[in-house]
C-alpha cells in the first residue's frame, strides 16, 4: 500500500481544503489542512496525487485574483 500525506500551512486553508472536499477527507484547523493518500498501486498514488495537486494550484490562483 502507498501512502502519500500533504500537510499546508496557510491563511487560506479553509478554501484550499474545499477544493478538495469531493475527492477526500481532508482535516481542517484554522490555519492548516492535511490528507492522506493511499492506494495499492504507486501508478495510481501518482495519478490521484497530480488530481490533487492540480485542484490546489487553480484554488490557489483563483484564491490569489480575488485576494487582490
Amino acid at each position: 500500500m502507498w501512502h502519500v500525506r500533504l500537510s499546508v500551512d496557510s491563511p487560506f486553508a479553509k478554501s484550499l481544503a474545499s477544493s478538495l472536499a469531493s475527492e477526500e477527507k481532508v482535516l481542517v484547523s484554522a490555519t492548516n489542512f492535511s490528507f492522506v493518500l493511499e492506494e495499492a498501486r504507486a501508478k495510481d498514488a501518482r495519478a490521484m496525487w497530480n488530481t490533487r495537486m492540480r485542484s490546489l494550484v487553480i484554488a490557489s490562483k483563483v484564491i490569489e485574483v480575488m485576494d487582490s
